[in-house]
């Protein structure tokens, strides 16, 4: 299978809305690339292989501790969260990385089949029954995302990361959190180790392939009016 081939089995979620960045010039021209439309829509082959992953209904029986309801309209679009909070986590690796895996663990099964050694890469599950990811804060990231912003019809990720920031403040301060808390360093530089589920591998990756998806709007570059130069030179002779 060529690397980097996307896998229709695995896609977006039909309730799908969560933005994502077009880029565009002035002019309003669509500067994306054909491949590039079918990024973060579906999972690539041995996205699994790099991305801790367990499957939306897997995920959602540890969030909820049960079944999702066919007629409820809250328990599909978790699902549909989920899924969008598991493809961003795929996509927080470019398909160069992702490829370039495939084929070194190719050249591995390979070279252990030349000695007759069965391949011994670690089992990839399962996982424990428990939010282990920190998926419910992701959830919370992605449907905050949906929200009118400042700027745009959405909010932005610096936003929405505010979310993570805050979660980790509490989860220090609470009773896992303050069990767990190591630190490593001197007195003038220290690191803080914790088990905080938003410190895992997967979140990270989530985090990455959120903000490739959304982009940032930045508005620095902005011109002065002419009414406002004045002014300034006033403060500038001033002091």
């Amino acid at each position: 299978m060529p690397t980097g081939v996307v896998w229709p089995c695995y896609s977006n979620h039909p309730l799908d809305r969560f933005p994502r960045f077009v880029p565009v010039d002035e002019g309003g021209f669509d500067w994306r690339l054909v491949e590039d439309t079918l990024r973060h829509t579906h999972a690539r082959d041995g996205d699994h292989l790099v991305t801790p992953f367990q499957c939306d209904l897997c995920t959602f029986r540890n969030l909820k501790r049960g079944n999702p309801l066919p007629q409820s309209m809250a328990d599909a679009m978790l699902l549909c969260c989920i899924c969008r909070v598991n493809i961003d986590a795929m996509w927080g690796r470019e398909s160069t990385t992702l490829g370039a895996t495939l084929r070194s663990m190719g050249h591995m099964v390979k070279m252990w089949a030349r000695v007759g050694l069965t391949p011994s890469f670690p089992p990839l599950g399962p996982y424990p029954v428990a939010d282990s990811f920190g998926f419910s804060v992701a959830i919370a990231m992605v449907v905050k995302s949906l929200e009118p912003g400042k700027y745009a019809s959405h909010q932005q990720f610096e936003t929405i990361r505010k979310l993570h920031a805050a979660y980790s403040n509490v989860f220090m301060a609470s009773l896992a959190g303050t069990g767990s808390l190591r630190t490593v360093g001197g007195d003038r530089a220290k690191y803080f180790l914790t088990d905080s589920p938003t410190q895992s591998l997967f979140f990270e990756r989530f985090s990455r392939g959120c903000l490739c998806r959304m982009g940032q709007v930045v508005w620095q570059d902005w011109s002065i009016p002419l009414t406002v130069m004045p002014a300034l030179l006033e403060v500038l002779q001033s002091d």
